[in-house]
């Protein structure tokens, strides 16, 4: 196992280390063992690290009767400070956060407020480089794309119409700092192995229902890439044979059709264009928010569209199940979020089809999953400039790993 490996393995473990510290101000390695469920010796070298880096200091204690004085640790925060940043089909949300990974200012703002979407993502670095008061040391950017993992160049970006472009090159000449750019999904994973439903498991997936569909795999420990770095693309997914001949493959994918925000307000808008009695949805301003709410008091299309969304759902459901056996599948997103009054319904459905099954839940870290997983990865790659390596030309995201030593 190489260096870089072995760096990789331990940092989500570093990151808890981190938020117990935080937490806990003045704790000890023995309790931060325990109470983690870490060994004494990943403790050990974990808080080696930190204090080296500057993250944690540490202080000493009076020993009672013959004991050694205890080592107490306490949380750097000033020593720097990370950019996150979520670029998303309709909003861009970005953050700067401590070294404890505590968010310190946001900044949102509409895709489009500056321009096209690469504008408002200059315009926000720009805003919050600024606005940092203690040095910027790292970055990480979340888009609503598949990231070349070898060229840095974005591919299948229909929501911020993005297709062979040179996203990290071209943000070398807006940041000095060490960034990554990643797939907004992914990181919203790595949110929840660190801070959310994920924590602790080994086996989970998340999919993510907004103005697009994107999914993200965690397989033994490990967050699945595949060779274009765009496992767990299932929006893409092919959920009948009459989508094999429609003319959409460079846009929305097929499920996507269905699923996403985009595609719940187009059905709603040809049903009611057909017939409109028994709805009290105004074809031209309906939304998919408008459809999920009116479908719970009844609304004759809501409920229509709906019921498409959940079969649609189920179908990339048992896809997922059938080709990860994840333990969880956390679903997220503002579409996905508001499909939780469903979740018996889609366990049913799944249920049918699948001898195996595993839980569904939604996402319990709001709005803000793929900031808190550039949150953590800018942490992660901000601590690998602390030990010289051989680094790729465009530096991946650490491995999902919870509580490897």
């Amino acid at each position: 196992m190489t260096a870089l490996r072995q760096a990789t393995m331990s940092a989500l473990n570093e990151s808890l280390v981190l938020d117990y510290v935080r937490d806990h101000d003045g704790t000890s390695r023995a309790t931060i063992s325990a109470e983690l469920g870490l060994s004494a010796a990943s403790v050990s070298r974990i808080t080696s690290r930190l204090l080296q880096s500057g993250l944690v200091t540490e202080s000493s204690t009076v020993a009672e009767g013959r004991g050694r004085p205890a080592g107490r640790l306490h949380l750097n925060e000033r020593a720097g400070c990370v950019l996150a940043i979520d670029l998303g089909g309709t909003k861009c949300h970005a953050a700067l956060a401590d070294l404890s990974g505590t968010m310190l200012i946001e900044d949102v703002r509409p895709t489009k407020q500056d321009g096209t979407p690469y504008e408002t993502l200059i315009a926000t670095i720009e805003h919050l480089a600024a606005a940092a008061t203690t040095p910027l040391v790292a970055a990480a950017i979340g888009v609503p794309a598949i990231v070349d993992p070898n060229t840095g160049v974005v591919l299948g970006g229909p929501n911020v119409h993005w297709q062979n472009f040179a996203i990290v090159d071209d943000l070398k000449g807006s940041l000095d700092v060490p960034f990554l750019v990643d797939n907004d999904v992914k990181l919203a994973a790595m949110a929840q192995a660190w801070r959310g439903l994920g924590r602790g498991l080994t086996d989970f997936a998340t999919l993510s229902l907004g103005t697009g569909v994107g999914g993200a795999v965690v397989a033994n420990g490990e967050l699945v890439r595949g060779r274009n770095n765009a496992a767990g693309e299932l929006g893409y997914l092919i959920v009948s044979p009459s989508q094999l001949k429609e003319p959409h493959a460079d846009e929305l994918g097929g499920v996507e059709r269905i699923i996403s925000g985009p595609g719940i307000a187009q059905r709603a808008r040809d049903l009611l264009a057909a017939d409109a009695s028994g709805s009290q949805l105004d074809h031209d301003s309906v939304s998919s928010r408008d459809v999920l709410k009116a479908a719970l008091s009844g609304d004759r299309v809501a409920v229509l569209v709906v019921d498409e969304v959940l079969d649609g759902l189920v179908m990339a459901l048992i896809a997922l199940t059938a080709t990860a056996d994840p333990e969880l599948i956390i679903i997220d997103g503002g579409v996905g979020r508001s499909l939780e009054p469903y979740l018996e319904r889609l366990s049913a459905s799944m249920a049918r089809h699948a001898p195996w099954q595993p839980r569904l839940a939604v996402s319990q870290l709001g709005p803000v999953p793929t900031v808190l997983g550039a949150i953590a990865t800018a942490l992660w790659l901000d601590r690998q400039q602390a030990t010289p390596q051989i680094q790729p030309r465009h530096p991946k995201p650490p491995p999902v790993t919870a509580h490897a030593s």
